[in-house]
């Protein structure tokens, strides 16, 4: 074997070995088995490089549209490839970080009305915003898009085209990735994750702090807080990170009207960010290459939370009363009045587990146990939901009458006032079967039901500095591959889904916002779902007859029939 036969073998073996490394990444929403073979990739600083190919000598029009759709995928030198089929004037002026498309199929290429114009007609699953904002598409949408061409010295290149690139979503879960910024619910009690996608190439330390320091996605806006003003900037788009230590340069306006306790809070936001990367343990801040030197921590500063946890003592309806479920032990909730008249479902327990929440049999009533264990009836409607009980003290249910409410009751009727409708435009004319807040009090998770279709979705709650809440952002949506009418949080980035039959057998689903999926055994006969954030929480489903616990892939029947379990919140 020749020597430079031998190096080619190689080197095939090496680019074999790195794309064998690189089909083992998450996808994108809508789990799925890859499809095709990942183009040709290197390793460049611990990042994986693709290596597009530019247009060949006399290549037809259409040639040279689909060969600058297969070039989105190599990012170097600002796509530097990708231009290549663009004429010099559109060169100039195109963004490719602009938008990232994801479609599902391989696009078409359709002669348009005009000479020389074609339109890309492509099924698109997500979109990517230069701020690394994932907008998840409903199943089955398209998107078309135009382009014009011109000869330069006899060879055919795109004149006009909007912003951005498209990309085959096994390609793209190869060349992005997730990743996690980290904002403050109102108290700065909690670090509330913003998950982003972003190119894996050097420089996503700065993409991700320059998209911490612009704010929240907008499902979040106003429902979190960050310890950054507006206007907050780096010098220059750099993050370097040396010996595991990143270094933030700010201009000097983010500074003017800091505290000791506002930069030690920007400095935990930092961390907590750009600690997702693996390779930064600890964040220098510097004021224009002055470094910022804190000092002890200030009194009122508190170590944020990530992904609280709930306690993994479940609260459930045994014998028209409550009783705590902790592993395969009940036990009946000693110091409260008699509830039995009410008939109790659907219960609910304060993050504390010191107060607690029901529905009476009608699910007309919500029903309240103070502290002292004293019940009373605190909202009324029709066909309410389970309530879901915050970290700011708050009760939630919906009123499914006529014009649906949603109605949240505060602890203290005395200060806050009594039931309080929540505006909610986008469930005015729609049945809520379902709402649960995040453990961090900042989200809300809604199923939705309006003409017939299920809806899924998360939307940030706007809240007082007090924490009474206001108000909704906008809902991201979230779009499960299976019939929803239930959904609960299974971690602060992560949710469980399905729906109910006594008779059918369900899926459950977990959906994880950095971008897996992962479909349960099917289970006869499933009626309801507990699940709740923190390690080594089990996922409790129930039937008519029985309780069942998830292991692994399987469902195990428990020997406890405690009904209508919840974790707390």
């Amino acid at each position: 074997m020749s020597r430079n036969r031998a190096a080619g073998m190689r080197l095939f073996a090496v680019l074999a070995a790195i794309l064998l490394v690189i089909t083992g990444c998450a996808s994108i929403p809508r789990n799925s088995p890859v499809q095709s073979i990942a183009p040709e990739g290197t390793l460049d600083e611990n990042n994986v490089v693709f290596n597009g190919t530019g247009p060949v000598k006399d290549a037809t029009p259409t040639e040279i549209v689909e060969g600058f759709i297969e070039a989105g995928i190599d990012a170097q030198n600002d796509y530097k490839v990708a231009r290549e089929f663009l004429n010099p004037k559109a060169s100039g002026i195109w963004k490719g970080t602009v938008r990232t498309l994801v479609y599902d199929a391989r696009p078409s290429v359709i002669s348009g009305a005009e000479p020389n114009t074609f339109t890309i007609q492509m099924e698109v699953i997500s979109e990517v915003d230069a701020a690394g904002i994932l907008t998840e598409m409903p199943p089955h949408t398209t998107r078309a898009v135009d382009v014009s061409l011109v000869q330069v010295d006899g060879q055919w290149r795109i004149s006009k085209l909007p912003d951005g690139i498209m990309m085959e979503k096994n390609q793209f879960s190869h060349v992005f990735a997730p990743q996690t910024l980290y904002f403050y619910d109102v108290g700065y009690q909690y670090a509330v994750p913003d998950v982003r996608w972003f190119l894996t190439r050097t420089g996503v330390a700065a993409s991700m702090v320059e998209a911490l320091l612009a704010g929240p996605a907008p499902y979040l806006e106003n429902a979190v807080v960050s310890a950054f003003p507006e206007g907050s900037a780096l010098v220059r788009s750099s993050v370097p990170i040396e010996s595991q230590r990143a270094t933030v340069d700010l201009t000097s306006a983010t500074f003017i009207d800091s505290t000791e306790l506002s930069r030690q809070q920007m400095e935990q936001q930092l961390e907590l960010t750009l600690s997702g990367l693996g390779g930064v343990s600890s964040v220098l801040m510097s004021d224009e290459q002055s470094e910022i030197k804190l000092s002890a921590a200030d009194p009122a500063f508190v170590a944020a939370e990530v992904n609280p946890a709930v306690p993994d003592t479940q609260i459930g309806i045994k014998d028209n009363a409550l009783y705590f479920l902790k592993g395969q032990s009940p036990s009946l909730v000693g110091g409260i009045n008699d509830i039995a008249g009410y008939q109790p479902r659907l219960p609910a327990m304060s993050p504390l587990g010191n107060r607690f929440a029901f529905l009476d049999s009608t699910r007309s009533k919500l029903v309240a146990i103070d502290e002292e264990g004293s019940s009373s009836v605190v909202a009324t409607g029709t066909d309410l939901v389970r309530p879901s009980m915050d970290a700011f003290g708050w009760t939630w249910t919906v009123d499914n009458s006529a014009s649906t409410r949603i109605l949240a009751v505060p602890e203290d009727i005395a200060v806050n006032g009594k039931v309080r409708p929540i505006t909610a435009s986008e469930f005015t004319k729609a049945k809520i079967s379902s709402l649960r807040v995040s453990r961090d009090g900042t989200r809300a998770l809604i199923v939705s039901i309006k003409n017939g279709e299920s809806s899924v979705s998360i939307s940030g709650i706007l809240r007082d500095s007090d924490g009474a809440p206001r108000g909704f952002a906008p809902p991201k949506q979230i779009y499960p591959s299976v019939p929803v009418t239930q959904a609960v949080w299974n971690s602060d980035v992560s949710i469980i889904v399905s729906t109910t039959s006594a008779t059918e057998k369900v899926e459950a689903q977990e959906i994880s916002l950095t971008g897996t999926t992962v479909t349960y055994l099917p289970l006869l006969g499933l009626l309801d779902l507990s699940a709740g954030p923190g390690d080594r929480r089990q996922v409790y489903a129930e039937t008519k007859e029985k309780i069942h616990t998830r292991v692994g892939s399987s469902w195990h029947i428990m020997d406890v029939m405690v009904r209508d379990l919840s974790y707390p919140g």
